[in-house]
């Protein structure tokens, strides 16, 4: 049985930006070929809850794509709860996809995956996508430097014609899920181990100059997970993911951290796994 997927559910959290930008380059691609595209970042409040009823309202010929970067070897927080609470759908084909920082995309993309498909969807493909480190925007060579790039950018026009090229052929066009585990089971076990939370003690500390701070709260408005509080001053919340955007877009440079011991760690991570290839999609 073909199935002529005519709508589709583009969702992703994107702190630093590269998971939208590939977010964007498929959106694009999906236009290019006719389909209806609706979009959700993750961040914005409220579009969780209206995008689930939107897929949930959806019965046939629609297809979703989910998109999360990698923090600490996993998929972030409000992209894990966004699967938790899709309803359990009768086979609707999803694609994950991940953008990695160049250290290691670990076991997120197919967490991600065993999620959906636990979730009745049918995984039909999937991506990881290099990209700049998003502890490294102010070095001058960070990791994933000026990617994604056009080349990473065809990658992800390449896996879309693939997917519903296939889907159009008939069958399911599933794909076994162990394609996603792409490292041994004993490096795996060792990654389910590490959290975002114990990684916390490792994280920068961030530190305010009252002096600078004009409590703006533009640092609210660019916290993906609503973690900041003010009295006056920002503080940050148990619900903080660690992406930084309060120190990187604070328009006085009020909120410090120093990422120095950090990036020691990050690129001795990277000498560690030597990860390739750099980005790779799964069909």
């Amino acid at each position: 049985m073909t199935k002529k997927i005519q709508k589709a559910f583009v969702v992703y959290c994107s702190p630093a930006g590269t998971t939208r930008h590939v977010s964007r380059t498929i959106v694009r691609k999906l236009q290019e070929m006719k389909i209806e595209v609706i979009e959700c970042d993750l961040s914005k409040k409220f579009s969780e809850t209206a995008i689930i009823s939107k897929i949930n309202r959806v019965k046939n010929n629609a297809c979703l794509f989910v998109g999360s970067p990698v923090y600490v070897s996993h998929a972030i927080p409000p992209v894990m709860n966004f699967i938790a609470r899709l309803p359990k759908n009768s086979q609707m084909p999803v694609v994950p996809f991940v953008t990695w920082g160049g250290a290691t995309s670990g076991i997120a993309l197919y967490e991600m995956g065993k999620a959906l498909a636990e979730k009745n969807m049918n995984v039909v493909g999937g991506a990881k996508i290099l990209a700049r480190h998003s502890m490294m925007w102010q070095m001058e060579n960070p990791l994933g430097k000026n990617h994604p790039d056009e080349t990473d950018d065809q990658m992800i026009r390449k896996m879309i014609t693939g997917i519903l090229d296939k889907l159009s052929a008939g069958g399911n066009g599933s794909i076994d899920l162990s394609a996603l585990a792409y490292y041994p089971a004993d490096i795996m076990a060792e990654m389910e181990k590490t959290t975002l939370k114990k990684a916390k003690s490792l994280m920068p500390k961030r530190r305010i100059d009252e002096d600078a701070c004009t409590e703006c709260k533009e640092c609210s408005s660019t916290c993906p997970t609503d973690a900041i509080s003010f009295t006056p001053y920002p503080e940050f919340e148990k619900n903080c993911i660690f992406c930084f955007n309060c120190v990187r877009l604070c328009p006085e440079d009020a909120i410090k951290a120093d990422f120095s011991k950090v990036e020691k760690r990050i690129r001795a991570r990277a000498e560690q796994f030597m990860e390739t290839p750099p980005s790779q999609i799964f069909i």
